[in-house]
């Protein structure tokens, strides 16, 4: 059990007292900019929306390797932040450098993908998404399931939206690509 955390206020520590934490069953927390946040347990839509991105991309490393991704890995992105992207794209050079044995992984995924879930605030799925960006993430991909959008965050001045009837691919993926469509109606 974690003391002295105290839900109604919020609570800041440093990403190597945080890494000290014990192990809690079912509780899921991350460290955002010195910030413990609860995250909400996934609901079966979300975990569809992973499930199908996930074997879509199991797929393409198949086809393309020296990259993966990895569903529910959690990053030390830097002294004070500690996410856990719903998936993480690490390419070549990344995934190369991984130590498959310990978490948290000190790097920034390539690619970091959140769903959002109906009680996650705005703002910290904001404050998510550019801490990924300023720590060396090169695409954030947003689900938004109850709008059905993905937006694709490439920096301050670079935002995508695709909607249902769209396809989502990346630069990063050449010759992947998944229907918008597929991933909410899955």
């Amino acid at each position: 059990m974690v003391t002295g955390f105290d839900m109604a206020t919020a609570t800041t520590m440093s990403g190597t007292a945080f890494d000290q934490l014990p192990y809690e069953e079912g509780r899921h927390l991350e460290l955002l900019q010195g910030e413990v946040i609860t995250v909400a347990r996934p609901t079966p839509e979300h975990q569809i929306i992973v499930t199908i991105l996930s074997g879509s991309l199991l797929d393409y490393f198949r086809r393309e390797p020296g990259g993966v991704a990895l569903p529910d890995c959690e990053f030390a992105l830097g002294e004070d932040d500690r996410l856990c992207p719903d998936v993480a794209i690490l390419l070549r050079e990344r995934w190369a450098s991984v130590n498959r044995k310990k978490t948290p992984i000190p790097l920034a995924p390539d690619i970091a993908v959140e769903v959002l879930s109906p009680s996650e605030l705005a703002i910290d799925s904001m404050r998510k998404v550019w801490t990924y960006l300023d720590a060396g993430t090169r695409e954030v991909w947003q689900f938004q399931p109850e709008s059905q959008k993905v937006l694709i965050y490439r920096g301050a001045k670079s935002i995508t939206v695709l909607d249902i009837g769209d396809y989502l691919s990346s630069p990063l993926l050449p010759g992947w690509e998944i229907s918008v469509r597929e991933i909410f109606e899955g």
